[in-house]
């Protein structure tokens, strides 16, 4: 068992990374000089880093993988509720230990990002593995924190290819997802003073597959840059991270909301008008910083759509069942409670009316957990902090887990067909055992 350990745990640079995207959170006097060389410098990777992440032996959170750039390690980090250790076992077929009924056939798979993985509880306090005790039936989890909608899908094909191939598909969907689907390399969309946290046992974000928008907003599926370990370490080279990602148009939209300034004004008129963004204003700092957040979120929010239409047609044609869950940050939660509208820089509306729209036209169901946490708050006396810290350490707490394993609970029953072996009516004697207990 791996035992990576962390002064810094992962849900610190998480927010961290969130908070880099909103408005002026990060942002810096103009660079001199080069100025996007400038800019990526501080991302350049320690190769004492890299050596680390590319042993097989090594007690770090997670490992090189060419496509999706990493995939997950055995773990016990000391980053769960009340300060314990949480355990994080995988099986060798890639899915989250199975911590009920793994002896039964599995009819779910699930997909997503740490929220669908379960990151900051232990193996079986994940909410599949509650939805699986209470329906008596196996739920596999192929969750992995920091993935994107995008990477989330591609594992989902690779997977779906396989005997694992299940008839229903849970695809989760949490906070800027979307984002995270257009980066060729997440790595910079954090803060710089950040990037120290995550170059010891929790290095990941690395270069992966992603996705991006013709000019007619059109997806287009870009494989990883740096596919192999000889040139993931390269990272480690400013010139070769220069001549790689400076011309990327999704960084330069970040080096624009970080800084104000822009590198090519072409670039930010053609990523807007991919997007589909109006209103872009490049007349002053202030101007550039707001656009190019409304450009960003226009762009990862029209790729997460393309990919719904793409999973939607996969589905139909594999005669397979979607369901999609929309999960979001602790922030968003409290913002909701409060009744304060999405719009605000640190209020973003990361599952805006027209990606529901889109699920709706295309007779996808799904399941928007934000106003079954604000049903709940309504029935309490807590002020939305207070009901916030119930549920949240940055992710999920086990509570958490478990509160949005019955939110979506009902929705899950309508859409299984057959009903759970806990739900079914269908004249069995009202005590049997047959395919759970022996005898």
């Amino acid at each position: 068992m791996r035992n990576p350990s962390s002064n810094v745990p992962r849900r610190a640079f998480l927010a961290a990374g969130c908070a880099s995207l909103a408005l002026g959170s990060a942002a810096r006097s103009a660079p001199t000089g080069d100025r996007m060389r400038d800019f990526l410098a501080p991302y350049v990777v320690r190769k004492e880093t890299l050596d680390r992440f590319l042993d097989p032996k090594a007690q770090v959170w997670a490992r090189f993988e060419p496509e999706f750039g990493y995939l997950l390690r055995n773990s016990f980090v000391k980053d769960g509720v009340d300060g314990c250790s949480t355990l994080a076992r995988y099986e060798p077929t890639g899915q989250r230990h199975q911590a009920h009924f793994r002896d039964q056939p599995c009819r779910i798979n699930t997909y997503g990002d740490s929220f669908t993985q379960g990151h900051q509880v232990s193996d079986g306090e994940t909410w599949q593995e509650v939805l699986a005790a209470h329906f008596c039936e196996p739920i596999r989890n192929f969750g992995i924190g920091g993935f994107g909608v995008y990477q989330a899908y591609r594992r989902l094909l690779r997977t779906e290819a396989t005997d694992l191939s299940a008839e229903h598909l849970i695809f989760n969907i949490w906070g800027d997802d979307h984002y995270r689907s257009t980066y060729a390399w997440r790595w910079p969309s954090f803060p710089p003073n950040v990037i120290a946290s995550m170059s010891d046992v929790m290095f990941h974000s690395n270069p992966w597959v992603h996705a991006r928008l013709t000019d007619d907003g059109q997806m287009i599926e870009r494989p990883n840059p740096c596919p192999d370990e000889a040139t993931l370490r390269r990272l480690s080279d400013l010139d070769f991270v220069e001549a790689t990602f400076g011309n990327d148009e999704i960084l330069q939209l970040m080096f624009a909301l970080r800084t104000g300034e822009v590198v090519s004004k072409d670039v930010v008129e053609r990523a807007a008008t991919a997007s589909g963004y109006r209103g872009l204003d490049l007349s002053s700092p202030l101007a550039v910083k707001v656009s190019a957040g409304g450009v960003l979120h226009a762009y990862g929010v029209k790729v997460g759509m393309r990919v719904m239409e793409k999973l939607d047609d996969f589905c139909r044609e594999k005669r397979k069942k979607l369901l999609v869950l929309l999960s979001y940050p602790s922030g968003s939660v409290w913002n909701a409670c409060n009744r304060s509208k999405p719009g605000a820089p640190d209020n973003l509306d990361w599952h805006p009316q027209a990606f529901k729209d889109l699920l709706t036209s295309r007779k996808i169901p799904f399941v928007d957990s934000l106003p079954k946490h604000v049903a709940e708050f309504d029935t309490f006396r807590l002020s939305p902090k207070q009901y916030v810290d119930r549920y949240y350490i940055g992710h999920y707490t086990p509570t958490g887990n478990h509160f949005f394993a019955y939110a979506i609970k009902d929705d899950l029953l309508r859409w299984l067909d057959p009903k759970p072996p806990a739900y079914r009516n269908d004249g069995e004697p009202l005590i049997r055992f047959k395919g759970y207990l022996p005898g």
